[in-house]
């Protein structure tokens, strides 16, 4: 096991002996750490990702391109992956060394000394369980045992006033697996102390041949025809004394050879415990019918699971990050169909003055730059505008620069607005400032539909917890009424 959890801090080691010499994109300015795992997930792509792009990975690269400058879109590709990945390094490093941890911390055992004896608490410290493996001389498991070790010295009270519950309660208690006491096919549980009650419970029965007193069956030596047996349950507390008597009816049930040997273990285990009870440790047996045993003890090693969550985890995060991506696009478009309205009155207002469409964008474009640089936040509509304007005195024709427009916002307003300024090169300014115009009112209008629209699915929204609250003030109102009757 220690194994696999070695093989990813083993592989990342050799990953990054690989990756020493590689170059990280420009603008990722990380050090230390954090720059070796982004070389890391470098390599990583460059080996497994880069040109083997599938239609999720054309999804991204189109969100990509949405979001930022297509001029670098390579290096905001690049970049992307390689943060995802070295999400998935971290969590998988994470999750490796944490399962390391993990089992090393439940290899050793405290209480099983040297593979012989168990060791007892110290009187008041109370009992603990001890799990262990009970292993042939080949190494085969002969059983898992579940040992209670009690405390050198008990101390343990009764009441007699719960007697009358305490008798009905243990008639249900002792039965384990056994349906009734007239049929008992295999051990009863005799407990010295019923949870809840403070009696101290000391047993005797009249066939020790059969049953042992910790309520196990000799179930070799039950007769076929079945046996009746008294069993007697002394409480005591203080200076008070009751007794229960219950019938147990004996049937005998086959064992197999392995559950012989399992029940030859207990029986000399807990013989030793009767003859140690004053030692400090237990001595556990070497030998059963013939084999040899060897001991080892139990533990609960959720090593493995840890790392497959982590793992489990990095992959989520993985995938989750496209996700976010497309959220990206959504607000986007959401933030662009809420500057829709403003932009063509602002359009249409420059119109109006005399300004020619170019000189709009232009006008637009550099009070755009200068709210930015004042700390103005980012708004998509407006930096699609720069593009444009950038295109234009690159020498791109204007109406294919306002097509372009049109498709890089990917909404249907702004590709019915880039449509109008193509058109608005052939037919003047004249009748583009009324159509601006009438597009405005209309641009309003749909604005406050949508807002309207939005308030509608909020109220819709808050129905359920109103309803909760309804029933919280009625329970609140009926439940004193109620209890006043």
């Amino acid at each position: 096991m220690i194994v696999l959890y070695l093989a990813i801090p083993a592989s990342v080691l050799i990953i990054w002996l690989l990756s020493k010499d590689y170059e990280l994109p420009p603008g990722m300015e990380e050090t230390g750490i954090s720059r070796e795992v982004l070389k890391i997930s470098l390599f990583i792509f460059n080996k497994l990702f880069k040109n083997k792009m599938s239609f999720a990975g054309e999804k991204v690269r189109g969100y990509l391109k949405t979001l930022n400058d297509k001029r670098d879109i390579e290096r905001v590709e690049t970049e992307y992956y390689i943060r995802k990945i070295s999400i998935v390094i971290l969590m998988a490093l994470a999750g490796s060394f944490l399962s390391i941890l993990m089992y090393a911390s439940q290899g050793s055992s405290e209480k099983l000394i040297e593979g012989k004896e168990l060791q007892r608490n110290n009187d008041g410290d109370g009992e603990y369980t001890a799990h262990l493996i009970a292993n042939d001389e080949s190494g085969n498991e002969l059983g898992r045992y579940d040992i209670p070790v009690k405390e050198r010295i008990y101390t343990k009270e009764e009441t007699d006033a719960l007697f009358e519950t305490a008798s009905k309660e243990l008639e249900r208690v002792i039965l384990l697996e056994n349906e009734s006491l007239d049929k008992v096919e295999t051990d009863l549980s005799l407990p010295e102390k019923l949870p809840g009650y403070p009696f101290i419970i000391s047993w005797s029965m009249d066939d020790y041949e059969l049953i042992h007193y910790d309520g196990r069956l000799e179930k070799d030596l039950v007769p076929k025809e079945g046996k009746l047996v008294t069993l007697t349950a002394k409480y005591r507390y203080g200076d008070y004394r009751y007794i229960q008597e219950l019938c147990a009816n004996l049937v005998p049930r086959e064992l197999s050879p392995g559950e012989q040997v399992y029940e030859s273990l207990r029986l000399l285990i807990k013989q030793r415990d009767e003859e140690a009870v004053n030692d400090e440790n237990i001595e556990l047996p070497e030998d059963v019918e013939g084999k040899n045993v060897s001991w080892s003890e139990h533990v609960e090693d959720n090593s493995l699971m840890i790392l497959i969550i982590t793992l489990i985890g990095g992959a989520a995060s993985y995938v989750l990050r496209d996700k976010e991506l497309k959220r990206g696009i959504e607000n986007r478009s959401m933030q662009m169909l809420s500057d829709y309205p403003q932009l063509v009155s602002r359009l249409a207002l420059y119109l109006g003055a005399g300004m020619t469409m170019r000189n709009i964008f232009e006008k637009l474009g550099s009070n755009y730059v200068g709210k930015r640089k004042q700390g103005a936040p980012q708004r998509y509509v407006y930096e699609e505008i720069l593009r444009t304007v950038r295109e234009m005195a690159a020498g791109v024709p204007e109406a294919l620069a306002y097509e372009n427009f049109g498709l890089r916002c990917q909404n249907r307003e702004y590709t019915r607005l880039s449509t109008l300024l193509s058109q608005n090169l052939r037919k003047g300014n004249s009748e583009m400032l009324n159509i601006l115009q009438e597009e405005s009112k209309k641009a309003f209008e749909e604005r406050m539909d949508k807002v309207r629209k939005i308030g509608e699915e909020a109220g819709t929204r808050l129905l359920l917890p109103m309803i909760m609250m309804l029933v919280i003030v009625m329970v609140i109102i009926m439940i004193p009424a109620y209890m006043s009757f």
